[in-house]
């Protein structure tokens, strides 16, 4: 479970702290307060930790990136996870040029239970930069090992094998992984998959390829159909059927014809809330954060209410071991959600970001009182 987050000189997040305690928290604010930029920081940090892609630090951290009022080089960021019996903390600072160089690794570590997992630096010795990378096995009296080539272009923990004596290392890897971050786009959610996505990307157009690799767990798919035959009107299953070198999802609508739709052939609100369900039903069987960018889109009032009942559902279990962070501007998310989960993002005249926790009281946060008076939350 992601537990805090630490953002300096990125955008409008200047020495930005966060914390977490429960396991669904709602983003709330006017438009530009800085809640899409934290789920940005994450989608940065999981992509250039787990050397997903081009994972250079110039291709994630481009120096357009720094705070536009802020003369410093220097970008720190933090991630405090619980998990795997424990507490990992990871740090990561980058160093932009005032040049045209490329930016480069400052300092990366992780620690667990405050003991090394893995550290690089650069140093100065002698008058010259020397930069040091040390990975340690789960032995936390290890003095560890020094690695004989650096790149401070790249996150060490992203070249990094999978090991038996670096379980440790190798769980937050994957942990980072399971960071699903989206905001939904149906119209370009294609019906062909030519090959498997573990997860889904952040406009969830690779929809029929993460539906392909749901397909090797037939329980979540058989959990998810039936939900959806409640949810949406007609529809009876799904088909992913090979054509030629890819597949094809469609739905079966039997009292709509033989024939199955394709899932471009479907709305873009029917594509929202399968996308939505997909997300809950189908969900990582280990400890995983969930990410999502205003659900409510092209999702009709009568349909917000049961997809937030089931979330809440999903998350609120004691043998939970998922985290929701939902960012809304929809009455019902915040009506149900605020007074419990709620943390209020605001931009000051200077144009730094602001965060509060919504609590019942005056004090101690921004009140439900306020909020009802600013006019984000119903009293009914």
């Amino acid at each position: 479970m992601l537990k805090r987050i630490y953002i300096d000189n990125f955008r409008c997040l200047v020495n930005f702290e966060m914390k977490f305690e429960d396991n669904v928290s709602l983003f709330l604010g006017a438009n530009g307060s800085g809640k899409t930029t934290v789920f940005e920081v994450l989608r940065k940090l999981r992509k250039f930790i787990i050397g997903d892609g081009d994972a250079r630090v110039l291709q994630v951290f481009p120096k357009t990136d720094l705070t536009r009022w802020e003369t410093r080089l220097i970008q720190k960021f933090e991630l405090d996870l619980e998990g795997n019996g424990g507490v990992y903390k990871y740090s990561l600072e980058i160093e932009h040029q005032e040049d045209e160089k490329p930016p480069k690794v400052r300092r990366e570590k992780l620690t667990f239970d405050h003991h090394p997992l893995s550290n690089f630096v650069i140093e100065e010795q002698e008058d010259k930069l020397v930069e040091q990378a040390t990975i340690y096995n789960d032995d936390p009296h290890n003095s560890g090992s020094v690695l004989p080539m650096v790149d401070s272009s790249r996150s060490i923990i992203s070249v990094m094998p999978e090991r038996k004596d670096y379980q440790k290392l190798t769980w937050f890897k994957k942990h980072i992984a399971r960071l699903i971050i989206v905001q939904i786009n149906p119209f370009v959610m294609s019906a062909e998959s030519r090959k498997e996505d573990p997860y889904p990307v952040w406009d969830m157009s690779n929809y029929a390829a993460w539906f392909s690799y749901l397909s090797g767990n037939q329980g979540k798919i058989f959990n998810l159909t039936l939900k959806l035959q409640e949810i949406i009107k007609g529809f009876d299953f799904f088909k992913n059927e090979r054509s030629g070198t890819a597949k094809i999802l469609s739905l079966s609508f039997p009292h709509l014809g033989k024939e199955p739709y394709k899932l471009t052939e479907i709305s873009e609100g029917q594509k929202a809330l399968i996308a939505l369900y997909t997300l809950i039903y189908c969900a990582p069987d280990e400890d995983y954060t969930l990410c999502i960018d205003e659900p409510e889109n092209f999702l009709a009032l009568p349909e917000i209410q049961p997809w937030l009942n089931a979330l809440f559902d999903q998350y609120s279990e004691e043998r939970s071991h998922g985290q929701a962070i939902i960012i809304s501007h929809h009455p019902a998310l915040i009506n149900y959600l605020a007074s419990s989960s709620g943390h209020w993002f605001e931009r000051t005249d200077e144009g730094l970001i602001r965060l509060e926790r919504i609590t019942h009281e005056q004090d101690g946060g921004l009140s439900l009182a306020k909020l009802i008076e600013l006019g984000w939350i119903y009293d009914e």
